[in-house]
């Protein structure tokens, strides 16, 4: 019966020096340590440039709501409020309330209540909530120019020059990176909250 040749085997070339031959595994394997260590090294400065990179790109585009009254406007008597994006990015307004102390909107159906009492008022306004403004963009919530001295509306037109100091706003926008904050336009930063909807406290 023949047998089959067995099969070579290999085996490690040795220098005939114990000490070196010991020595360079132990190389070999502080190498590829010391290659897994600076992998890893790298992998982590990438997050930390790219998160970096974020951050920056987020506050080259972060909106800014700021509102604003008058009782000029060119030059001319008329009692405006004023909403601006004054933020280095645009803006995706949800929703933007105005009341008085009372709860009066100033923001929705103000037209009707002039129209009610000045018939023949330039009224103007603008939609706010649920619309995107572009950074430096200006918006009248409502512009009403002053009505005829003689006119039975000087006197709604006067209480509302006085009063436009006291109207309370608040609004919830998002920026391009769907990160969203509600304003009161007071002196406190923006709130940021998970979601326009939930903030909103004409659903609550």
């Amino acid at each position: 019966m023949v047998e089959a040749p067995e099969a070579p085997h290999h085996h490690a070339h040795k220098t005939g020096l114990p000490w070196f031959d010991l020595v360079v595994p132990i190389a070999v394997l502080c190498i590829s340590v010391a290659s897994l260590l600076t992998s890893l090294q790298s992998e982590k400065s990438m997050h930390a440039l790219v998160e970096e990179n974020r951050r920056l790109v987020s506050a080259q585009s972060t909106p800014l709501l700021m509102l604003d009254s008058s009782n000029l406007v060119g030059g001319k008597p008329a009692i405006e409020m004023k909403l601006s994006n004054v933020g280095t990015g645009p803006a995706r307004i949800a929703w933007f309330h105005l009341v008085d102390d009372q709860g009066n909107s100033y923001s929705k159906n103000f037209y009707e209540r002039v129209r009610q009492v000045d018939p023949t008022a330039a009224f103007t306004s603008q939609q706010i909530g649920g619309t995107l403004m572009r950074s430096g963009e200006d918006r009248s919530v409502f512009n009403w120019p002053k009505p005829a001295e003689d006119s039975s509306a000087m006197a709604s037109w006067n209480k509302l020059e006085k009063d436009r100091f006291y109207l309370h706003g608040s609004a919830c926008y998002c920026s391009m990176f769907n990160e969203c904050n509600v304003t009161t336009f007071e002196n406190e930063q923006p709130r940021a909250v998970e979601s326009c909807e939930k903030a909103d406290p004409a659903k609550k």
